[in-house]
């Protein structure tokens, strides 16, 4: 496998082949969009990642940027640019660039953002073979239960806030909801709820002969009505998670609950793509601030060439009131589709947050409790819109 520098200044394109030394692949040296252009023709589905170097200008850039895209969308972009902007980044998002570099990175941080770059490609080209005739890689199996799936490629969007208390949401309708921590190596579901597992969905991973009722052992109840499911307590186990564990113990929550809720890492990992699979709704969350944006477009274009259902994709923005100078318009327009929900911003998040208790018990009747039972209301309409009566925390973990 192989990765194209396009640098046409010497000294910058020495730098970059050896920043990008440390990767086990190939380094290809090109210097403008033509050379470029011959490596991808010769080398075909060998190049997996090609690094736009600041010896181009913008115009440049986003030319090779626009030609990549149009002979091998598959390919991941980088660009390094003397100046970052917001017009850069959007403009950037037209043509499918992964990542945008400021050219005084560091090594780490270009082979870094580079390695993510070519494990996205990696795994987009293994699910696109593995769909053919365009159908969508594993489709749900028809079970009673809906799986909801809560995913932003950036960190600090509230992934955990809003997936904690969509199921308290749901739950509310008076059906017990399965709440799984996907994020295997810092996940904050028991945190945020304040629970304390003796068991995580590692151990449920590893049981061989997993049945539903077997996998209700692993859960730990909230007194909601939510069963959490929760990520590892030792971040290097993680790894042991396989996707394909990942989709067994969804299919089997499926099969028992009429809900589950999956939180997810900011990064779009082999386990996420098997919650997504296996997702009747996908809620894509960001805030109003350029970056998220940018890797909100990025996720939605990997899930149309993924061939997701743009039936099953709900795009949510948080924090949607904050005065950042970037309005909802602007992120409309940028994504090419309209918002299907925003939450509001409040002190309230934080403090419920802080205490360990889900904002629609904390401030049931608030401005953002309301847009969570709206969003509830809309993945599941038998939910009841009404804040249910709070229930005795006495009865948490009580045991006969």
């Amino acid at each position: 496998m192989a990765v194209i520098i396009i640098e046409p200044v010497e000294a910058g394109a020495a730098w970059l082949a050896h920043a990008l030394a440390g990767l086990d692949q190939r380094i290809l040296r090109t210097g403008g969009a033509d050379e470029a252009m011959g490596a991808i023709a010769t080398e075909g589905r060998e190049v997996m990642a090609a690094v736009v170097g600041s010896g181009l200008d913008d115009e440049q850039a986003l030319t090779v940027a626009s030609l990549l895209q149009q002979a091998a969308p598959e390919v991941a972009v980088v660009l390094l640019r003397e100046r970052e902007s917001g017009q850069m980044l959007r403009s950037a998002l037209r043509f499918g660039v992964r990542d945008v570099l400021a050219a005084s990175s560091d090594a780490d941080s270009v082979r870094a953002s580079v390695a993510r770059a070519i494990e996205l490609a990696d795994s987009l080209r293994g699910r696109l073979a593995a769909a053919p005739g365009g159908a969508r890689p594993g489709a749900p199996s028809g079970h009673a239960g809906e799986i909801i799936t809560v995913f932003s490629a950036k960190g600090g969007c509230g992934k955990t806030f809003l997936a904690t208390n969509l199921a308290v949401a749901l739950a509310a309708g008076g059906t017990e909801v399965a709440l799984v921590d996907l994020d295997l190596h810092f996940g904050d579901v028991a945190i945020v709820l304040q629970l304390f597992p003796t068991r995580t969905i590692q151990d449920a991973a590893r049981e061989r002969g997993l049945d539903a009722e077997a996998l209700r052992s692993y859960l730990t109840p909230h007194h909601a009505g939510v069963w959490a499911l929760a990520a590892p307590t030792e971040p290097p186990v993680a790894d042991t998670v396989t996707a394909s564990a990942v989709s067994t113990i969804l299919k089997l929550l499926r099969s028992s609950f009429a809900y589950v809720v999956v939180d997810t890492p900011a990064a779009v990992t082999d386990q996420v793509l098997a919650a997504f699979d296996e997702s009747d709704a996908i809620a894509l969350l960001a805030t109003l601030d350029v970056p998220s944006i940018k890797n909100l477009k990025l996720t939605m274009q990997t899930m149309e060439r993924l061939r997701y259902p743009p039936s099953r994709i709900r795009v949510i923005v948080n924090r949607a009131d904050s005065r950042v100078g970037l309005r909802l318009p602007d992120v409309e327009k940028v994504l090419g589709t309209s918002v299907d929900l925003t939450i509001p911003s409040s002190r309230s998040v934080p403090i419920s947050v802080n205490k360990g208790n889900p904002v629609l018990l904390e401030e049931p009747r608030g401005n953002v409790a309301e847009a969570i039972r709206r969003l509830a209301a809309e993945l599941a309409p038998s939910t009841a819109m009404e804040p249910a009566p709070p229930r005795s925390r006495r009865t948490l973990f009580q045991r006969s």
